[in-house]
């Protein structure tokens, strides 16, 4: 049985890495054009990784006081709940007590906490898994820093696949699908 909570585990994190990098489910287009300037996206960046670490973190300390509950699915709801709680008292402070850093932020502000849902919730699952704190604040940075870099490689993706030279059958998703799977296979040589 643990075997297949692990499989289930895997798949969900494969489902929400594939929405995340292909899928308009969970804004990656918006995302893209949002953070055309290195302000947004580091401010994004900024936002999916506190609101990840947060996430994640508890989720571990969560997992260490129950020991007996080995449900993944309700870690993932219960990340998914924090990085809410976490936006909405953001959003509140901000516009209460800073409208400028409110305004400057209001554009990326829910991007990230999708995106921190979308890249915590499959890490949150398995919190069981990871050894102690440190590890568990380093992949909540990680989460970040991995969702920082599959912006950077779609968007210069589009930039390099808008060419004049593509034929017109393959232009738009179709060349975007095999840029990412040429990626993939890539990033599939480092395991």
């Amino acid at each position: 049985m643990q075997y297949l909570g692990e499989f289930l585990s895997y798949i969900l994190i494969a489902v929400f890495a594939q929405n995340l990098l292909l899928g308009r489910a969970v804004g990656m287009s918006d995302i893209i054009t949002a953070t055309r300037h290195r302000r947004s996206l580091l401010m994004l960046l900024l936002l999916v990784g506190s609101w990840s670490t947060a996430g994640i973190m508890l989720m571990w300390l969560l997992s260490r006081f129950v020991t007996e509950m080995d449900d993944y699915i309700l870690f993932a709801l219960l990340h998914s709940l924090v990085c809410a709680v976490a936006y909405f008292a953001a959003d509140r402070l901000l516009s209460r007590f800073s409208p400028r850093l409110y305004e400057s932020l209001g554009e990326v502000m829910s991007y990230a906490l999708i995106n921190a849902i979308a890249v915590g919730a499959p890490l949150s699952a398995l919190a069981s898994g990871i050894p102690d704190g440190f590890a568990a604040f380093g992949y909540g940075i990680g989460s970040a820093l991995g969702l920082g870099l599959g912006v950077i490689i779609i968007r210069n993706g589009q930039v390099i696949l808008d060419h004049p030279d593509v034929p017109k059958a393959f232009r738009g998703i179709p060349i975007m699908l095999i840029y990412i799977g040429i990626l993939s296979l890539g990033f599939c040589a480092f395991l």
